[in-house]
């Protein structure tokens, strides 16, 4: 499947690991596979960043997480603004 980029509702755990997100009134709980890197923001998309701001405002979280009813997704998380966006399903 293509680029879905869909607001979601994540929930974590203590450490920030999610572990439950619901996309289209369902819920899609994570299984044992849960990955976390960084990528760069689309900046050339929306609002621009403050001159000055430093580089790290163009960095946002991303999770691969293998859920228990089947599939694997991409979320992305913006620190600044605690949103997070579903960005890719694989099925």
């Amino acid at each position: 499947m293509g680029r879905i980029d869909e607001t979601v509702v994540v929930l974590v755990d203590a450490l920030g690991i999610p572990t439950c997100f619901r996309w289209r009134e369902k819920d899609y709980f994570v299984g044992n596979g849960a990955s976390r890197w960084f990528s760069r923001s689309e900046w050339w998309v929306g609002e621009r960043a403050q001159k000055g701001i430093g580089s790290g405002v163009l960095e946002v979280e991303m999770w691969r997480l293998k859920v228990v009813e089947g599939g694997v997704f991409d979320l992305l998380h913006n620190s600044l603004t605690g949103a997070w966006k579903l960005i890719r399903r694989f099925d």
